[in-house]
Protein backbone atom coordinates (compact mmCIF):
# COMPACT_ATOMS: atom_id res chain seq x y z
CA UNK A 1 0.00 0.00 0.00
CA UNK A 2 1.30 3.46 -0.89
CA UNK A 3 0.16 6.64 0.82
CA UNK A 4 -1.17 9.26 -1.55
CA UNK A 5 1.43 11.98 -1.83
CA UNK A 6 -0.76 14.86 -0.94
CA UNK A 7 -0.35 17.01 2.09
CA UNK A 8 -3.39 15.24 3.55
CA UNK A 9 -4.60 15.94 7.07
CA UNK A 10 -1.05 14.81 7.70
CA UNK A 11 0.40 18.20 7.32
CA UNK A 12 0.67 21.24 9.45
CA UNK A 13 4.06 22.79 9.41
CA UNK A 14 5.69 23.79 12.61
CA UNK A 15 8.46 26.37 12.67
CA UNK A 16 11.30 25.00 14.66
CA UNK A 17 13.42 27.03 16.99
CA UNK A 18 16.47 25.17 18.27
CA UNK A 19 17.04 25.96 21.90
CA UNK A 20 19.29 23.01 22.59
CA UNK A 21 16.70 21.16 24.65
CA UNK A 22 13.43 19.44 23.94
CA UNK A 23 10.59 21.93 23.88
CA UNK A 24 6.84 21.44 24.20
CA UNK A 25 4.57 23.46 21.96
CA UNK A 26 1.80 25.50 23.43
CA UNK A 27 -1.13 25.05 20.99
CA UNK A 28 -2.60 28.36 22.06
CA UNK A 29 0.61 30.24 21.36
CA UNK A 30 1.76 31.81 18.10
CA UNK A 31 5.41 31.64 19.09
CA UNK A 32 7.94 29.67 17.05
CA UNK A 33 8.16 26.31 18.78
CA UNK A 34 8.63 22.61 18.67
CA UNK A 35 11.90 20.96 18.03
CA UNK A 36 13.54 18.00 19.62
CA UNK A 37 17.24 18.53 20.07
CA UNK A 38 17.68 15.15 18.37
CA UNK A 39 16.68 16.76 15.06
CA UNK A 40 19.55 19.25 15.18
CA UNK A 41 21.98 16.43 15.98
CA UNK A 42 20.64 14.30 13.14
CA UNK A 43 20.96 17.31 10.84
CA UNK A 44 24.66 17.68 11.69
CA UNK A 45 25.22 13.99 10.98
CA UNK A 46 23.41 14.19 7.63
CA UNK A 47 25.17 17.40 6.60
CA UNK A 48 28.52 15.67 7.17
CA UNK A 49 27.35 12.77 5.02
CA UNK A 50 26.25 15.18 2.29
CA UNK A 51 29.73 16.73 2.26
CA UNK A 52 31.05 13.55 0.64
CA UNK A 53 29.04 14.24 -2.52
CA UNK A 54 30.59 16.13 -5.43
CA UNK A 55 27.42 17.93 -6.47
CA UNK A 56 23.85 18.49 -5.28
CA UNK A 57 22.56 15.25 -6.82
CA UNK A 58 25.26 13.15 -5.16
CA UNK A 59 24.84 14.97 -1.87
CA UNK A 60 21.07 14.45 -1.94
CA UNK A 61 21.33 10.75 -2.71
CA UNK A 62 23.96 10.25 0.00
CA UNK A 63 21.60 11.81 2.54
CA UNK A 64 18.64 9.75 1.27
CA UNK A 65 20.67 6.53 1.61
CA UNK A 66 21.61 7.48 5.16
CA UNK A 67 17.87 7.60 5.97
CA UNK A 68 17.43 3.91 5.08
CA UNK A 69 15.60 2.09 7.87
CA UNK A 70 14.29 5.38 9.31
CA UNK A 71 10.70 4.73 10.47
CA UNK A 72 7.86 5.60 8.13
CA UNK A 73 5.33 7.78 9.95
CA UNK A 74 2.55 9.77 8.32
CA UNK A 75 1.11 12.93 9.79
CA UNK A 76 4.32 14.26 11.33
CA UNK A 77 3.57 17.76 10.06
CA UNK A 78 0.12 17.92 11.62
CA UNK A 79 1.12 18.28 15.23
CA UNK A 80 0.04 21.87 15.79
CA UNK A 81 -3.38 23.44 15.32
CA UNK A 82 -1.96 26.45 13.47
CA UNK A 83 0.38 26.41 10.49
CA UNK A 84 4.05 26.17 11.48
CA UNK A 85 7.25 24.85 9.96
CA UNK A 86 7.69 21.32 11.29
CA UNK A 87 11.10 19.68 11.29
CA UNK A 88 11.22 15.95 11.99
CA UNK A 89 14.24 13.93 10.90
CA UNK A 90 13.39 11.03 13.20
CA UNK A 91 10.41 9.76 11.17
CA UNK A 92 9.60 10.32 7.51
CA UNK A 93 7.03 9.70 4.81
CA UNK A 94 7.73 9.52 1.07
CA UNK A 95 7.41 13.29 0.63
CA UNK A 96 9.47 14.40 3.63
CA UNK A 97 12.23 11.94 2.74
CA UNK A 98 12.69 13.71 -0.60
CA UNK A 99 12.24 17.21 0.82
CA UNK A 100 14.64 16.81 3.74
CA UNK A 101 17.31 15.06 1.67
CA UNK A 102 17.37 17.90 -0.85
CA UNK A 103 17.25 20.65 1.80
CA UNK A 104 20.21 19.13 3.67
CA UNK A 105 22.17 18.73 0.42
CA UNK A 106 21.59 22.39 -0.49
CA UNK A 107 22.69 23.41 3.00
CA UNK A 108 25.87 21.35 2.62
CA UNK A 109 26.57 22.99 -0.74
CA UNK A 110 26.27 26.40 0.93
CA UNK A 111 28.28 25.28 3.97
CA UNK A 112 25.26 26.42 5.93
CA UNK A 113 23.91 25.68 9.38
CA UNK A 114 20.63 24.47 10.87
CA UNK A 115 18.94 27.79 10.13
CA UNK A 116 20.01 27.51 6.48
CA UNK A 117 18.44 24.07 6.33
CA UNK A 118 15.18 25.35 7.83
CA UNK A 119 15.16 28.12 5.23
CA UNK A 120 15.40 25.59 2.40
CA UNK A 121 12.65 23.43 3.87
CA UNK A 122 10.39 26.47 4.05
CA UNK A 123 11.22 27.50 0.47
CA UNK A 124 10.36 24.02 -0.79
CA UNK A 125 7.25 23.48 1.33
CA UNK A 126 5.32 26.74 0.88
CA UNK A 127 4.17 28.70 -2.13
CA UNK A 128 6.65 31.54 -2.50
CA UNK A 129 8.36 30.37 0.68
CA UNK A 130 5.76 32.24 2.76
CA UNK A 131 3.92 30.62 5.67
CA UNK A 132 0.43 32.07 5.83
CA UNK A 133 -1.98 29.44 7.03
CA UNK A 134 -2.81 25.93 5.89
CA UNK A 135 -3.58 27.02 2.33
CA UNK A 136 -0.08 28.44 1.83
CA UNK A 137 1.45 24.97 2.13
CA UNK A 138 2.01 23.02 -1.08
CA UNK A 139 -0.39 20.06 -0.91
CA UNK A 140 0.26 18.38 -4.28
CA UNK A 141 3.66 17.05 -5.22
CA UNK A 142 3.39 18.54 -8.71
CA UNK A 143 3.10 21.90 -6.94
CA UNK A 144 6.29 21.07 -5.05
CA UNK A 145 7.94 20.38 -8.41
CA UNK A 146 6.79 23.73 -9.84
CA UNK A 147 8.20 25.51 -6.79
CA UNK A 148 11.52 23.63 -6.94
CA UNK A 149 11.84 24.36 -10.65
CA UNK A 150 11.27 28.06 -10.09
CA UNK A 151 13.96 28.00 -7.41
CA UNK A 152 16.30 26.40 -9.96
CA UNK A 153 16.80 23.19 -8.01
CA UNK A 154 15.66 20.67 -10.63
CA UNK A 155 14.34 20.08 -14.15
CA UNK A 156 11.75 17.74 -15.62
CA UNK A 157 13.24 15.32 -18.17
CA UNK A 158 10.13 13.22 -18.76
CA UNK A 159 9.14 14.65 -22.14
CA UNK A 160 12.70 14.40 -23.49
CA UNK A 161 12.76 10.72 -22.44
CA UNK A 162 9.72 10.00 -24.62
CA UNK A 163 6.99 10.86 -22.14
CA UNK A 164 3.43 11.39 -23.26
CA UNK A 165 1.02 14.09 -22.01
CA UNK A 166 -0.33 13.59 -18.50
CA UNK A 167 -3.57 15.51 -18.84
CA UNK A 168 -5.53 15.51 -15.64
CA UNK A 169 -7.62 17.90 -13.59
CA UNK A 170 -6.03 17.99 -10.15
CA UNK A 171 -8.69 18.61 -7.50
CA UNK A 172 -8.59 15.69 -5.07
CA UNK A 173 -8.58 17.88 -1.97
CA UNK A 174 -11.48 20.01 -3.18
CA UNK A 175 -13.44 16.87 -4.01
CA UNK A 176 -12.83 15.48 -0.51
CA UNK A 177 -12.84 18.67 1.56
CA UNK A 178 -14.63 16.88 4.39
CA UNK A 179 -11.44 14.86 5.00
CA UNK A 180 -9.40 17.99 5.68
CA UNK A 181 -10.38 19.71 8.95
CA UNK A 182 -7.85 22.50 8.44
CA UNK A 183 -9.59 23.60 5.25
CA UNK A 184 -12.08 25.24 7.61
CA UNK A 185 -9.46 27.91 8.20
CA UNK A 186 -10.35 31.24 6.62
CA UNK A 187 -9.48 31.26 2.90
CA UNK A 188 -7.71 27.88 3.10
CA UNK A 189 -10.01 26.14 0.62
CA UNK A 190 -9.86 29.09 -1.77
CA UNK A 191 -6.05 29.05 -1.68
CA UNK A 192 -5.95 25.32 -2.32
CA UNK A 193 -8.39 25.62 -5.23
CA UNK A 194 -6.16 28.26 -6.79
CA UNK A 195 -3.15 25.94 -6.43
CA UNK A 196 -5.16 23.10 -7.99
CA UNK A 197 -5.83 25.28 -11.03
CA UNK A 198 -2.16 26.15 -11.20
CA UNK A 199 -0.87 22.57 -11.22
CA UNK A 200 -3.65 21.46 -13.58
CA UNK A 201 -2.70 24.16 -16.08
CA UNK A 202 0.93 23.05 -16.16
CA UNK A 203 1.98 20.80 -19.08
CA UNK A 204 2.93 17.47 -17.53
CA UNK A 205 4.29 14.34 -19.19
CA UNK A 206 4.74 10.81 -17.90
CA UNK A 207 6.31 7.50 -18.92
CA UNK A 208 3.62 4.77 -18.87
CA UNK A 209 4.76 1.91 -16.68
CA UNK A 210 4.83 -0.50 -19.63
CA UNK A 211 7.54 1.71 -21.20
CA UNK A 212 9.76 2.18 -18.14
CA UNK A 213 12.19 -0.63 -18.94
CA UNK A 214 12.82 0.74 -22.43
CA UNK A 215 14.00 4.11 -21.06
CA UNK A 216 15.63 2.80 -17.88
CA UNK A 217 19.12 3.40 -19.30
CA UNK A 218 18.40 7.14 -19.40
CA UNK A 219 17.72 7.37 -15.66
CA UNK A 220 20.63 8.37 -13.46
CA UNK A 221 21.24 7.62 -9.81
CA UNK A 222 19.82 10.43 -7.73
CA UNK A 223 17.02 11.29 -10.16
CA UNK A 224 13.67 11.89 -8.50
CA UNK A 225 11.01 9.42 -9.56
CA UNK A 226 7.36 10.38 -9.13
CA UNK A 227 4.68 7.70 -9.47
CA UNK A 228 1.64 9.11 -11.26
CA UNK A 229 -1.74 8.19 -9.83
CA UNK A 230 -4.77 6.67 -11.52
CA UNK A 231 -7.03 8.10 -8.82
CA UNK A 232 -9.47 10.81 -9.85
CA UNK A 233 -8.17 14.29 -9.12
CA UNK A 234 -4.81 13.05 -7.80
CA UNK A 235 -1.48 13.76 -9.46
CA UNK A 236 1.24 11.80 -7.66
CA UNK A 237 0.77 8.91 -5.27
CA UNK A 238 4.39 8.24 -4.30
CA UNK A 239 7.96 9.37 -4.92
CA UNK A 240 11.56 8.48 -4.21
CA UNK A 241 15.07 8.39 -5.65
CA UNK A 242 16.61 6.30 -8.39
CA UNK A 243 19.45 4.00 -7.35
CA UNK A 244 21.24 1.52 -9.60
CA UNK A 245 21.83 -2.02 -8.40
CA UNK A 246 23.23 -4.81 -10.60
CA UNK A 247 22.74 -2.61 -13.64
CA UNK A 248 19.03 -1.94 -12.93
CA UNK A 249 17.21 1.08 -11.53
CA UNK A 250 15.51 0.57 -8.15
CA UNK A 251 13.43 2.95 -6.03
CA UNK A 252 14.74 4.33 -2.74
CA UNK A 253 11.64 5.46 -0.87
CA UNK A 254 9.85 5.65 2.47
CA UNK A 255 7.49 2.69 2.34
CA UNK A 256 4.17 2.68 4.17
CA UNK A 257 3.99 -1.10 3.66
CA UNK A 258 7.40 -1.81 5.20
CA UNK A 259 7.06 1.07 7.69
CA UNK A 260 10.54 2.38 6.96
CA UNK A 261 12.75 3.84 4.24
CA UNK A 262 13.96 1.07 1.93
CA UNK A 263 15.28 0.31 -1.55
CA UNK A 264 12.78 -1.70 -3.55
CA UNK A 265 13.67 -5.36 -3.90
CA UNK A 266 12.55 -5.38 -7.52
CA UNK A 267 13.88 -3.14 -10.27
CA UNK A 268 11.64 -0.14 -10.91
CA UNK A 269 10.02 -1.52 -14.07
CA UNK A 270 8.97 -4.75 -12.34
CA UNK A 271 8.05 -2.96 -9.13
CA UNK A 272 5.69 -0.67 -11.03
CA UNK A 273 3.86 -3.59 -12.62
CA UNK A 274 2.56 -4.53 -9.20
CA UNK A 275 1.32 -1.02 -8.38
CA UNK A 276 -2.30 -1.00 -9.55
CA UNK A 277 -2.93 2.60 -8.50
CA UNK A 278 0.01 4.01 -10.46
CA UNK A 279 0.05 4.68 -14.20
CA UNK A 280 3.71 5.54 -14.73
CA UNK A 281 6.52 7.86 -13.69
CA UNK A 282 7.76 11.43 -13.98
CA UNK A 283 11.55 11.83 -13.98
CA UNK A 284 13.26 14.87 -12.45
CA UNK A 285 16.96 15.64 -12.32
CA UNK A 286 18.59 17.87 -9.73
CA UNK A 287 20.60 20.84 -11.00
CA UNK A 288 24.22 21.15 -10.02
Amino acid sequence: MIRFCLRLPLLCTCWVLFLGTRMQANPASDSLYLLQSADSLIFLEKRNIAASGRDVAQKTLAVAKSFLRTPYVSGTLDIHPSERLVINLRALDCWTLVENSLAIALTSRDQGNFETYQHYVQQLRYWGGVIKGYGSRIHYFTGWVIQAQQLGFLRDLTQSFGGIPFNKEINYISLHADKYPKIRESNALKSIQLSEKRVSAHHWYFIPKAKIKSIEHLIQEGDLLLLTSTKRGLDISHEGFAVRQNGRIHLLHASSLHRKAIISGQPLAEYMKGQKGQSGIIILRLNN
